[in-house]
């Protein structure tokens, strides 16, 4: 049984998440799974935030913001969707059937949810950790206010966590992080990728097109990948075609791109969040998919990694991160590493050459690891655990 919030309007920008969704309770039963999602209310804040764009009555949100991220940490009606706390609780009181919950952030005041329910129940729960929180390092440190109530969600990570029998997070290296911190243990289970049974893959004969999918955050280096795209645009290769479906949603992200890439602009697409099934066949389309490293940051695979893993594509990993997103590349055996800008304008230009001749390079894979890394390994992987942890009752 599945508790979430309603989602029916478009996300197309950081603010429609903000936006009040869903009038009534939405209830959809099958014989596999049983889902309820809940309406959303915008607080104040976010209503002031989003009416007031570019107003001097937004920065009112801003001091709400600081009392509501303050406020979360002992109350729990100062989270917006404390609904679903209250939702899951009364199922939970009227039902003898849950052995188990689990509850997944980011928003990890979510997690405040199971604190109180195994405070109240004595509910067992597991904390799904699909990013990690104040081990964070993709955070900049905070400073003034910030450092105060990064001092709060550390103290109440720890305490909220540890009510929990267990977490799960996307990698080993973040599970090692996350189980010193709060001193709970954790298994790794990947992202995992589904639904791509359905597409087909129609390359382009001449173009050569490089898809990079999703968020880009200030610590992957667009603009030196950029700079040896432009020095083969220069030399002649005229059909690299640029793919960023999704980016337009950063506006920051997408000023980065459009900055770097003035004399190639005419090849370079920045699209808005569009429908899961277009971006997936714009990826199986796609001669190259592309993977920037995070800097010196280890353990942060994050989930397009595995959707490129299963459309079997040659996917470009630019500079190594000499940790997971290498180590799982090269054991499926579809990537093509590039430690460096000298070594980026050798792979790409051989690509490039092989395909004007004809003779794209075609990787050879095993089956049985590409699919050891689908959903449904993953999810296999995940109830043997809970199989293992939350043993069932016995008649």
């Amino acid at each position: 049984m599945v508790v979430t919030r309603n989602w029916d309007q478009q996300i197309e920008s950081p603010e429609d998440v903000l936006r009040s969704s869903g009038e009534e309770i939405s209830h959809t039963k099958t014989e596999k799974n049983e889902v309820y999602a809940l309406p959303y209310k915008a607080s104040l804040r976010d209503r002031i935030f989003v009416k007031n764009q570019g107003s001097p009555i937004q920065k009112i949100s801003r001091v709400l913001t600081f009392f509501n991220l303050i406020a979360e940490n002992f109350w729990l009606k100062a989270i917006p969707h404390s609904n679903l706390y209250y939702f899951a609780r009364k199922l939970i009181k009227e039902n003898d059937d849950f052995h188990a919950v689990i509850i997944s952030g980011n928003p990890f005041n979510q997690f405040s949810f199971g604190y109180h329910l195994n405070k109240e129940f004595g509910t067992k729960w597991i904390a799904d950790y699909r990013d990690d929180w104040n081990t964070n390092n993709l955070v900049a440190p905070k400073t003034g206010l910030n450092a105060f109530i990064g001092r709060l969600q550390r103290r109440s990570e720890r305490k909220w966590t540890k009510s929990a029998i267990h977490f799960i997070s996307v990698s080993d290296h973040y599970v090692n992080k996350i189980a010193a911190f709060t001193g709970v243990s954790g298994t790794t289970i990947f992202n995992g990728y589904g639904g791509l049974t359905d597409l087909k893959k129609e390359i382009h004969p001449t173009d050569f097109v490089i898809t990079y999918n999703g968020s880009l955050y200030d610590s992957q280096p667009i603009e030196s990948f950029l700079s040896v795209i432009h020095r083969l645009y220069s030399e002649g290769y005229k059909e690299i075609k640029l793919q960023f479906p999704g980016l337009a949603f950063d506006n920051k992200q997408a000023s980065r791109v459009k900055e770097n890439s003035p004399q190639f602009s005419e090849n370079v697409s920045i699209l808005n969040r569009i429908k899961k099934s277009e971006v997936m066949q714009l990826q199986a389309n796609s001669d190259l998919l592309l993977m920037l490293a995070y800097g010196d940051l280890k353990g942060i695979p994050s989930s397009k990694l595995y959707e490129y893993i299963g459309l079997e594509k040659e996917v470009l990993l630019f500079p190594s991160d000499n940790d997971v997103i290498e180590e799982t590349l090269n054991h499926v055996g579809l990537g093509v590493i590039a430690p460096d800008e000298n070594t980026l304008y050798a792979v790409l230009k051989e690509r490039l050459e092989h395909k004007r001749n004809g003779s794209p390079t075609v990787q050879k894979v095993d089956e049985s690891i590409i699919q050891s890394y689908s959903r449904k390994a993953q999810t296999k992987k995940l109830a043997e655990l809970l199989d293992k942890i939350v043993p069932y009752p016995s008649e």
